[in-house]
């Protein structure tokens, strides 16, 4: 019985065999040459007008089926031996690998699809300067510690005698910022001490504040001055 089909344009021989084994439900691993054959060949005849590139595709794929479908006809003698095995073996390979690659084809083509409904944004910038409070840790104030003390020379290690007190650069500092601005630069606390001992009661006095809750420090931005302001305290005494 002849068969009349009218089928989509296909990308090559190779998609047309696929189409037709998955519309008959037939298992790749024993395709059922001469059906499938018939249909390709149908297929063939129904083209109203041949790419001679793209036939001869067509035609090369149907001279194989009908090669494979013939030695499957031939009878076979049971003594024979160093035959090759079955006939469609390497058509099976061919449709397994185009198949896999199809799948593959499928899944670009739904990628490129969904990326093409995003939209990259450029990044927001912002007016102008934004102030924000930053709480500062210990290592980050001992870091501009380090730079203002100047390295000892090498000589025989002498542990000085403490000539300043804490509670005393406590008090000063709270005076100064009392005055004036209301605000110290760290850096300028620092450097007013006459020696490295002054400095390091400085130092301390300004850790000790921030723990007690004394003073707040403020920094604008990377390599910025730091600033050093006096809380503020409501009347009933909370900050």
């Amino acid at each position: 019985m002849p068969y009349t089909l009218k089928l989509p344009e296909f990308e090559g021989p190779l998609d047309l065999l696929v189409h037709l084994i998955e519309k008959d439900k037939v298992d790749i691993y024993d395709i059922p040459i001469e059906s499938i054959t018939e249909q390709y060949i149908a297929y063939l005849d129904s083209m109203q007008e041949y790419d001679l590139d793209g036939a001869s595709e067509f035609l090369l794929m149907a001279a194989m089926l009908l090669q494979i479908k013939s030695r499957m006809l031939l009878p076979k003698d049971e003594d024979d031996e160093g035959e090759e095995g079955d006939p469609r073996q390497m058509l099976v390979e061919m449709l397994l690998v185009y198949r896999q690659f199809k799948k593959r084809a499928e899944l670009l083509r739904e990628c490129m699809s969904q990326a093409s409904l995003l939209k990259a944004r450029p990044p927001l910038t912002t007016l102008g300067p934004i102030r924000k409070v930053r709480q500062y840790k210990l290592a980050d104030l001992l870091r501009p510690l380090a730079n203002l003390i100047p390295e000892p020379q090498v000589r025989p290690a002498v542990i000085p005698r403490q000539e300043f007190h804490v509670q005393d650069k406590m008090a000063e500092i709270l005076e100064r910022l009392s005055h004036g601005s209301g605000k110290l630069v760290f850096s300028e606390v620092l450097h007013a001490g006459r020696n490295r001992s002054e400095a390091i009661a400085s130092f301390l006095a300004v850790l000790e504040l921030l723990r007690l809750k004394k003073i707040d420090i403020e920094q604008q931005g990377a390599f910025a001055p730091i600033y050093m302001y006096r809380r503020e305290v409501i009347a009933d005494g909370t900050e």
